[in-house]
């Protein structure tokens, strides 16, 4: 694009030259050109509409309609009226366009998934649905039950679907099969910890109205009159698990659960200690259908459909014999996308398969940057809240991250030549070790970013398992598939469990290697979009750009790593956690009691990444406790944590911190404590809490400071 500039003697301001291709300026005769020159454009397009939704999920507030409105006519009027400007305004004007543009569909969507969500109390129900999904949920199972009838509960209060963690050892019930149950459930919960993941808004987009357990088994009902949308749901579920089934009973023991997922998406029967050692050697990937599955198994059917159609001599003299086997691909895409559940991940995964197909199709360059950009718009206008989880920004940043490397490599390897089976297989490793090298640097930061932990040795893991997933589990997967309606899958469905055999022994040798993973600590909240617009920049931009983006990504580094964590922690029932310091350094985490919020005190360890540290009462310890009260030192300040509001005035005024786990203070107690003060009242308000402890001040901050005027949050409810 820069060449064409020079070339013309234009110097055009950096605002247009990012968004000008955008304009509906395409002539026939020019198209081919046009359409070279404005790659970058088009890509600068894209992100304006990532940053829109990216403003709209960081908002402190709702939009409003009315503004949203309101601020499109501004804009749309502002592109207009400078649309002959020589000045830069026209393309900053049409920066901002796309920006509200994706702000704007992030509301509409919010809006369109908004739907019945159970009290935020915890209450007993008996609900009546069919089970659309059944998943491990520790050494149990639990279920997604959509909705059809909820006793003494009004119809329009109803939720589309809840989660139940199934209580009953020996529960029989089937997905698919419509069930009655008793159990008790309440709203998806909000952050364990200020900044953390948020199961609420997570459940929000996923119309997910409560979660809970059972009060026992469920009982099996008569199929109830659904509509056609919930029929041919329920019909799909049926025939997955149906299927994931029968592989699960004809496949080998050890093996058998991780088959069934990678066949059908169905990941209930996988043995917990197989996820472990597949997380930590690096080899996590497979476990989720993606781009990496979708890939492997949609393009080896268009490998061997273009093999089987090439070696019919008087076909390929005709036609283009990849454009037939490119449908073929597609319909093994869709096929598996069906199969597999058609989860967000898998749907992106989709779209990127039949963005590649298609480009075969018509002539076009299957595999850039351009083809990344579209398929994440459209997984965008979608699904705008896939732009704030993990799975679309390590996705697409691996993706992104690959075809750069690889269109570098391109302009200095050799031209081709004709290699014997030995080079073959060497290029082949080469390519492979280059692959993972490249998708692990590229999804490094945000896997720790959101998950605190990194593999240290995932390039040794892939590299000892990926050439036999790649070149044999996927597609022994694709004949399995092509051989069950004929009834003779246990032969493909053992040679699959031995290769898998394999792949499970290798994370398991991986796994047991010393110091496999890396702990670090949580990021504050403004590195990660630091982070991604650096990495944004060194993949996209020209080299000023990326030398930029160099700086910043490691301006984000800095930051993190002098970032400080919380030093104690109350849960939204008042439970009390904090970190003590031995003279060596060794941190310990003292809690109230021993058993009780597991889940959030696991975040709160994972967030200070001391995930194995030792736990304690503070109570055992050096706290002084009484009957009403107990005072211990965090970090150098006097901390009181109260059982009665009784204590109070005294405790304000002799500590810090005052935290009141059961009721809260009078409002005389609390217009007179002259300590921070945490009760009942602000944990209702505000969720969880985090207490940062210095000695200049004692900052806290609340689960729900940012979400609280979010349609998602408990606040709302």
């Amino acid at each position: 694009m820069m060449g064409g500039m020079n070339s013309q003697n234009t110097k055009m301001p950096w605002s247009s030259v990012w968004i000008a291709g955008l304009r509906p300026a395409f002539r026939l005769q020019n198209l081919s050109v046009r359409a070279r020159d404005y790659v970058p454009t088009v890509l600068g397009g894209v992100v304006c509409f990532g940053i829109g939704i990216a403003i709209y999920f960081a908002a402190p507030f709702e939009p409003s309609w009315v503004w949203i409105c309101a601020i499109g006519l501004v804009l749309a009027v502002a592109v207009w009226a400078t649309r002959k400007d020589a000045a830069p305004w026209h393309g900053w004007a049409l920066v901002a366009l796309l920006i509200w543009v994706g702000a704007a569909r992030a509301n509409w969507h919010t809006a369109a998934a908004d739907s019945p969500k159970l009290r935020q109390s915890e209450r007993s129900y008996s609900f009546t649905g069919w089970v659309e999904a059944i998943e491990r949920s520790g050494t149990g199972e639990r279920i997604h039950l959509r909705i059809t009838e909820v006793e003494r509960l009004p119809e329009a209060a109803w939720p589309k679907s809840v989660r139940l963690r199934i209580t009953a050892k020996n529960s029989d019930v089937k997905a698919g099969q419509t069930v009655r149950v008793r159990g008790a459930a309440k709203a998806p919960s909000d952050a364990a910890l200020p900044g953390g993941y948020n199961p609420a808004r997570a459940a929000y987009f996923q119309e997910i109205g409560g979660f809970g357990f059972t009060y026992g088994a469920p009982q099996v009902l008569d199929d109830v009159e659904l509509g056609l949308r919930d029929k041919l749901s329920r019909a799909v579920v049926r025939w997955r698990y149906g299927l994931a089934e029968r592989i699960y009973a004809e496949a080998p023991t050890e093996t058998a659960g991780l088959q069934t997922a990678l066949i059908t998406g169905v990941r209930r029967y996988i043995p917990p200690n197989q996820v472990e050692d597949l997380r930590v050697s690096g080899l996590a990937h497979i476990l989720a259908i993606s781009g990496l599955h979708m890939g492997l198994l949609a393009g080896g059917v268009f490998s061997a459909v273009t093999f089987l159609l090439a070696c019919i001599p008087w076909l390929a003299r005709r036609m283009d014999v990849r454009k037939p086997a490119a449908m073929f691909g597609i319909a093994a895409a869709m096929t598996y996308l069906v199969l597999s559940g058609a989860s967000v991940a898998t749907q992106r995964a989709f779209i990127m398969a039949i963005i590649v197909f298609l480009a075969v199709i018509l002539d076009r360059r299957a595999l850039s940057l351009r083809s990344v950009a579209l398929a994440a718009l459209i997984t965008l206008a979608l699904h705008p809240e896939a732009l704030v989880s993990v799975g679309f920004q390590m996705s697409f940043a691996a993706v992104a991250a690959l075809i750069v490397t690889y269109q570098a490599w391109q302009r200095y390897r050799p031209a081709y030549v004709r290699h014997g089976l030995f080079r073959r297989g060497v290029n082949f490793m080469t390519s492979l070790s280059v692959t993972s090298f490249v998708a692990g640097l590229a999804t490094g930061g945000f896997a720790l970013f959101h998950f605190n932990r990194i593999a240290r040795y995932g390039l040794l893991g892939n590299l000892a398992a990926m050439p036999i997933f790649s070149l044999a589990v996927m597609p022994l997967a694709v004949v399995v598939l092509l051989t069950i309606p004929l009834g003779l899958e246990y032969w493909p469905l053992q040679m699959m469990g031995a290769a898998i055999s394999y792949i499970l022994a290798a994370a398991h040798w991986v796994a047991g290697l010393e110091g496999v993973v890396f702990y670090a600590a949580s990021a504050p909240s403004y590195v990660l979009p630091l982070f991604s617009a650096a990495f944004v920049a060194i993949c996209l931009g020209p080299k000023w750009v990326r030398g930029a983006g160099a700086m910043f990504m490691a301006l984000s580094l800095l930051l993190w790593g002098a970032a400080k964590t919380p030093h104690l922690r109350v849960s939204d029932v008042g439970r009390v956690a904090f970190w003590q310091t031995d003279d060596l350094g060794e941190m310990t985490l003292l809690t109230d009691r021993s058993r009780g919020d597991r889940y959030g005190r696991d975040q709160f360890a994972r967030q200070a990444g001391e995930v194995g540290a030792v736990r304690g009462r503070y109570e055992d310890g050096e706290a002084l406790c009484d009957q009403l009260a107990c005072r211990v030192m965090v970090n150098g300040r006097k901390v009181s944590i109260l059982q009665h509001p009784s204590e109070v005035p005294e405790e304000c005024d002799a500590s810090d911190l005052v935290v009141l786990t059961v009721r809260s203070a009078g409002p005389v107690a609390r217009r007179n404590c002259s300590a921070k003060l945490i009760d009942e009242r602000t944990l209702r308000a505000g969720g969880a809490a985090s207490v940062h402890i210095t000695e200049a001040e004692i900052k806290i901050s609340y689960a729900r400071d940012k979400d609280r005027n979010r349609p998602w949050s408990h606040a709302q409810r």
